[in-house]
Order: C-alpha cells, then structure tokens, then sequence
C-alpha cells in the first residue's frame, strides 16, 4: 500500500517484473496512466484502480489474467475501450472474488469516439462475477442498459448506483434483485417515466412476489426531466421493507408517491414542486423532511405518521399548514408569506415547534393574540421586511427553551428595541446582522434572574447609534460595521470585547473584569491611559488593528497591564519604535505580533529585556524593516516560535543572536527578498523546523550540502524552502515492523558478527540521525530526480510494508535516493548495515 503519494503520476516501468506482488493499493495518487502490462503481475489479489488506456500493455484487456484480484476494482477511462472484444478479454465475469467494481467513463467524451452500439456491447461483455456486492456505473453514454443488469441470479448485490447516464431513456428491471438493498439513481436526464420496466417484466405481474423485495434506501437526484412515477399497483406490492425514500431535484415529477411503506422510516422530498404528497400509509415513519415541493392532500396527517419523533418542512402555502404532520421535534421554514400574522392569531405556531425560521416574509401589521410554541429553542428571521410589527412583539414574550435567535438582512422603521434576557432564560446566542432602521439597542439583566447568554454579536446596522450591554461575566461580545455607532453603555462585567469598522465609536473606561479586548479599524478609539487598561488584573489579551494614525510609539508607560499575555499591534501607520519603558511591565508575556508597521526600521534590544516568558514572535508587514539590531533575541530564552513574513527590506539576522534562542523550535521567514544571511554560527539544536518561502538570496545559500548556510542548518530535521521538504536521507525516517525468517536474512550480507535470530523476531528497519534516533511516522516529502519520467518532482511515500515483498522495497528506496539502511532486532541490537542494491530483483 502506498499513502499520502498524492504527487505521483507514474509508476517504475519495470514494475511488471514483481510477479509475485500480491497487494498494489493506490489511493490519493495522481497516476495518469496504469504500469504498462501489468496483467503480468498473476499473483495480484488487491488492485484498486486500474486506468484504462489506449496503447497496448494498457488497454482493459490487461485485467484478463488477474483472476485473483478481490475486494475493490475501480476502472477509470473507460472510454478508451476501443471495442467490445478487449472488453471480453477483461474477463470480468470470472473475478469471483470482488466485492466492490465501479465502471467510469469521462465526464466528457468527444463525439465520435465510439458509437452508442458498440458503447452497448462493451458494458455487456463486462458483466460481473454474481458475487459482486457493490455496483456503481458513472457517465455511462449508451442509450440501453445490459440485460443482465436487474438479473436475479446477482443475489449478492447489495448497493447498486447509476450516476449520469444521461443517454438512457428507461431503467432495468432492478426490483428482481433479490437482495438490493440500497439504490442511487442521478442525473439520469433522458428518464421521463419510471413504470414496470424498473419493477420487472410487466408480464410477471400476475406473481405474488413484490418487486424490490430487500430494498431499504432508495434515493432518486437531479432527474431534470422525470415526470411519471407509475407504482406497479397492489397486487403485487412494492418495497415491502424500504425505510429510507429521497427524492431530490426532480422539477418536473408530478403525480403521487407509493401509498403503502409500511416500513418507511425516513422520507425527504426536496425540490420537487410538482409533486403532490398524498394521504400516505406510512406507520413506522420517524424522520419527515419536505422542501419546495407541490402540494399537501393529507386528510388526516396524524393517522399517517404515529411515530413521526422528528420533521423539517418548508412550505410557502399557509393554507397547507394545518395539513401538516408535527412531530415531538419539529423544523418548519415558512418562505415568502405575507400572512404571518394569521398564522400566530390562529395558534398554529404553538405546536410541538422547536426550530422556526421565518425566510424573505412581509409582516404589515402586529398581532392582536396568540404567540408562538414554547418549546421553540431556535429561531431564524432572515431577509424580512417590516420587521418592526414582529420583534417587540416576540421579545417580550417568555420563551423559555429558546436558545438560538438570529435577525440576518432585515429592514425596519425607525426601530428601536428594548428587553431583558429574563424571558430568553436559556438563550446562548443571539445575532442581529444587517438590520436596516434599528437605531437603539438595549439588552438588560437583573441581578437574580437566569442568564445563559455566551455569545452577542451585532454586525452591519447601519443606523445603529447606541447600544447598552447586560452584565454577564462568560459572555463574548462582538460589534462590527456598525458606522454611526457613537455609544457603547456597558456594565462593569464583561469577558471578552471584539469592535470592529466603528468608526464614530468612543468610550470612557472598561469593564474592570475583562479579559480579552480587540479593537479592530475604530478610528477614535486609541488607547489611553484613562481607559484603566493598567489596573485591569484580569486583561491577558489586547489586539489592536487599525485606528492609530498618529501614534509613533507605543506603549506609554503605564498603559497596559502587567497581566497581558498576547499583545497584537497592527496597521500603525506612523509607528517608528517601541516603547521600552511602557513594555518592561509586560513580563507575562507569551505571544507577540507585531505587523502592518511601515515606518518601523529596526528593532532595538532594549525593547526585548523584560520578556522571559515570551514564546512566540511574529513580525509581518513592516516595509522599512533592516535588521535586528544588537543581541535582540540574547534575553528570549523561553522563546519556541519566530516569525518574519513580507518585510520587503529586510536584510540580515546575524547580529540579532539567533545562538541565544536555546529554546527555539521553529523559525519562518516569507517574502523577504533582499534576506541573505541568517547567521555566522550554527542554529540552536531545539531547532526543529526551518522554513523559508520567497526569499530568492537566502534560498542560494541554504542549499542542500552546497549553499553557504547549509553547514549550519545540517542539524534541523525539517528544512522546506518555498513549500518543499529538503531531503536529507540520514535525518528522514524509516520505520518498518515485519516478522522475518532465515530466508530474509539469506538475502543480506553476512554480518561480521553474526547475532542469533528466528522466526519469531521482529525486525525494525529504521533512520538514525548522528547517532540519535528521530521519532516518528514513515512520511517522506522531498524534491528528487524521478527515476520514472526524468523530472524533478515532489514525492510523498508514506508505507505499510508488513506484506512488502524486497524487491519492491528496492523501488522504493530507490526512487527516495536512499542509499542504505540500518536493520535492528526489536530489542535494539544491531543486526547490520545493508547496501540498497542488495535487495535489487533479490526475491523476483
């Protein structure tokens, strides 16, 4: 098995020469064209793909002789069959042991590449083993399906699916199958009628026996131009134990459904608006889901659906309403209805509702009584107008289950809203977005009353100009693109505060008790030491984006607390430097961002001598940025993570003393153009990870066993320059478990000692580095001369080889640039060091 080769597209020409290859799985790969011949390799039992091509050694014919493949076949380009007797040399009726084929022609095939006659004969001579189990047909362009599709002597199948058969103008008799028990039917665009062709011969019908007799799923999509479902009639009855019934995309179906699925259990009809959904027989059914689809003639709903627990229904009709069936937990989604107000007047919305959305309706006036269901728990208004006849009208109402409520893209006028969370005891999120006319906002608590409110968000209100906040200490609050927003009232607890594109937004002080603030493009909004900021124990996280045009330094002394862990400073247009006295308080610091700086030209080591906590680095997109000046980093000991993106001036780190970053672990440049040197000594031995991407002078010098630099980054197991992992074979790693036996060990070299062994021991092949074992998974990425098509290309190898035989091993290695390997017993003794060429053809 090969994994995670999602670069290979090809395999060694001699591949063909392993006759004894028992297992070739190829998933993920990239392969345009199968090993030529490989209907040599007589010993296969797993192959799960095989491409089709037009050349000899490629075509279908190759598969004749693998008679012992089994599991899963996935046959590509079938379109490259050139004529329906290389389809019979396939052989396919004799490969007893496959559980699982699929047959894929193109999504597109020229006209003219073979005729729709011919089409018909090659998929007939392709008739299956009746073992098979599993049948998929994709893109098939023929106009007739095969006789011995829907035959009964394939009574081992159990799923069958026929995608895009688009030339096909009836089905096969697929209700003989005896055992189906799951069908896919898409995109069959020359379907009108499914009558009793698709139940069997109408000749049959005077037999008792039901059509589809083991079928539980049947699902019908994207059947633009179906009409006519004609059911076989009762006499002989239909899907007797079908739990599962999708109908979906089918415009033009018009008609009614079966009467009688007494096992149904799941029913959902999407996009079907011709279909009338009559009075069905339908006892077991738990799960209802209906959208856009026609029309309701449910006399009595309740006697159809006994054990309905669940439904989602989406209707536009209100008269249908009351035909519906409601489960215990019931989804409805009324769309663009202008008789909303009826519905709640008349009670119908107090039923057993527990997601209710209300979707591009019109409200005119407010209702005189009624309310909705209490067991509501979510609850979407979404693309609404006139939303103020609804909303103080809902919000003073007790719901006390409801836990989602979202307003998205409403209209209003003149709005304003006021209410205590007192009647949303169980709310957890609420969201106003894009509400035109809302220009006042209130949301109170009073001390005693439950509160579970986690998550507020108000985006998008553009006459949005004061909002008040309740006083919860869990709860994170986020305002975003509310432009004439001029006053944020809040209560002295608050956790977490997210402004964002408020650019008329001003405040005096903050909640005492917040611990996370991000101001985000909020132009008066500058921090200053009124805000409190240093008294504030529990802030460990400030980000700031934006709105800072004329600060040059930052921060004042005294501005921000001693607590802070992450500091984010972003789009200071005018920032020149930092201040050292107003960052020697910041000594928990953990995370450091500091990007979108332009002026700022270096950074000066003073500014780094009260970090010790400081963990991760990063600087991005600072134009003017030269160098680090000084021993910047000599006081960062606990630092893991340093990173510099697009810093177009950026020129050296040798004088920043990387040496001293004895905790380093990762360190990542991008986009730095004019970066040359890294550093004259050699990088700290934590260093795991070394990447550099877009950095045309430093990539020259950190070239494998050549650059200038590559004597000091040897060491770093991990090393990628613009996205490609630099191969170093003694720091990559292999790792292989397998049980041996003397005649392994007659292939290698006599050791000069030699170690006793048996069958029994289990044998280690692994990759040391300088005498130190790297931990770790077999996964291989690097840049190599492909043996295969002469190129340079990336390869992935990631393999399980408990069943590997060496030969192919030798391949393996080979195509990595591996030249030896180190082979250890379980225990850690070695056995020997053996020469790569020494498994070459070694069991062929």
């Amino acid at each position: 098995m090969i994994l995670d080769c999602t670069y290979l597209n090809e395999f060694p020409s001699k591949i063909n020469k392993l006759i004894n290859l028992p297992d070739l799985n190829l998933p993920a790969c990239r392969l345009s064209e199968m090993p030529s011949h490989i209907g040599q390799l007589k010993s296969l039992q797993q192959l799960t793909e095989f491409i089709v091509g037009q050349k000899s050694g490629l075509r279908i014919c190759e598969l004749g002789e693998l008679s012992h493949i089994r599991g899963t076949l996935d046959i590509s380009n079938m379109e490259n069959v050139a004529c329906a007797k290389d389809a019979l040399q396939a052989n396919m009726k004799d490969k007893k042991h496959l559980d699982k084929l699929a047959l894929n022609w193109s999504d597109e095939i020229a006209d003219g590449v073979v005729q729709s006659g011919v089409i018909g004969h090659i998929l007939n001579n392709l008739q299956p083993h009746p073992n098979l189990k599993q049948f998929t047909i994709t893109n098939y362009p023929g106009v007739i399906f095969p006789d011995w599709l829907g035959d009964p002597s394939f009574s081992n199948l159990l799923c069958l699916e026929l995608r895009n058969c688009e030339n096909c103008s009836s089905l096969p008799p697929l209700g003989l199958l005896p055992s189906l028990q799951q069908l896919l039917i898409s995109r069959m665009t020359g379907i009108a009628k499914v009558g009793s062709e698709f139940y069997g011969d109408a000749s049959s019908s005077i037999t008792i026996k039901p059509s589809f007799p083991s079928l539980q799923a049947l699902r019908f999509e994207y059947m633009d131009n179906w009409e006519k479902w004609l059911c076989c009639g009762s006499r002989r009855g239909e899907f007797p134990r079908l739990q599962e019934l999708y109908i979906k995309k089918c415009p033009k179906l018009t008609g009614k459904l079966p009467k009688q699925l007494r096992c149904l259990k799941k029913l959902e009809i999407d996009g079907c608006p011709q279909l009338v959904v009559a009075s069905l027989k339908v006892p077991a059914i738990s799960e209802l889901r209906m959208r856009n689809f026609g029309k309701l003639r449910l006399k009595r709903p309740a006697s159809g659906f006994t054990a309905l627990q669940t439904s989602d229904t989406e209707i536009s009709d209100v008269s249908q309403l009351k035909q519906l069936p409601f489960g215990p937990h019931h989804k409805l989604t009324i769309t663009e209805c202008d008789d909303v107000e009826s519905l709640v007047e008349n009670r119908i919305l107090q039923t057993n509702l527990c997601d209710l959305k209300f979707l591009r309706c019109c409200f005119s006036r407010s209702w005189k009584k009624g309310d909705f269901s209490t067991s509501l728990q979510s609850l979407n208004i979404s693309g609404c107008n006139k939303v103020e006849f609804l909303l103080p009208e809902l919000l003073r109402c007790h719901h006390p289950f409801l836990q989602n409520l979202r307003i998205y893209s409403c209209t209003s006028e003149s709005l304003s809203l006021s209410f205590s969370l007192a009647v949303f005891p169980s709310l957890t999120d609420l969201r106003i977005v894009n509400l035109e006319g809302l220009e006042f906002l209130t949301i109170s608590i009073s001390e005693g009353d439950p509160a579970s409110l986690n998550y507020l968000e108000i985006e998008g209100c553009p006459n949005l100009v004061y909002i008040e906040l309740p006083a919860l200490d869990s709860a994170w609050y986020k305002i975003s693109k509310c432009l004439k927003l001029r006053l944020l009232a809040h209560t002295p607890s608050l956790r977490k505060l997210e402004l964002e594109d408020c650019p008329e937004l001003s405040f005096r002080g903050l909640p005492s008790n917040l611990c996370e603030l991000t101001i985000r493009n909020c132009n008066k909004l500058t921090p200053e030491v009124d805000w409190g900021l240093q008294r504030m124990a529990s802030l460990t996280h400030l980000e700031i984006v934006g709105g800072c045009e004329d600060v040059e330094s930052f921060p004042k002394d005294c501005l921000l607390p001693s607590g802070l862990t992450s500091l984010r400073i972003i789009k200071f247009p005018k920032l020149k430097s930092l201040d050292s006295k107003g960052l020697q308080r910041l000594t928990s610091l953990t995370t450091l961002y500091i990007g979108a700086c332009p002026e700022l030209q270096f950074f000066a080591e003073e500014w780094f001598q009260h970090f010790p906590s400081l963990v991760e680095l990063n600087i991005s997109d600072c134009d003017k940025l030269q160098s680090l000046t000084g021993s910047v980093f000599q006081h960062l000991t606990s630092l893991q993570i340093l990173h510099i993106r697009m810093c177009p001036g950026f020129q050296s780190l040798t004088q920043a003393g990387l040496q001293h970053l004895t905790s380093l672990e990762r360190l990542g440049i991008w986009d730095c153009p004019k970066l040359q040197y890294l550093t004259k000594e050699r990088r700290p031995d934590s260093l795991r990870r070394l990447w550099v991407y877009k950095c045309p002078l430093l990539e020259q010098r950190c070239q494998f066993e050549k650059g200038q630099e590559w004597c000091y980054i040897a060491h770093i197991p991990q090393v990628k320059i613009n996205g490609v992992l630099i191969f170093k074979p003694e720091v990559n790693i292999w790792r292989v478990e397998r049980r041996i036996d003397t005649s392994d060990l007659a292939v290698f070299p006599k050791p000069s000692e030699p170690l006793p062994c048996s069958s029994e021991d289990s044998l280690k092949l692994e990759t040391w580095n300088r005498g130190r074992l790297i931990p770790g998974r077999l996964h291989f990425k690097h840049t190599t001369k492909s043996h295969i098509s002469g190129g340079t290309v990336p390869l992935i190898f990631q393999v399980r080889v408990a069943s590997a035989s060496l030969s192919l091993w030798y391949y393996l290695l080979l195509l990595i640039g591996a030249t030896s390997l180190h082979i250890f017993f379980q225990d850690g003794s070695i056995l020997q060091c053996i020469d790569v060429q020494h498994l070459k053809m070694s069991d062929s």
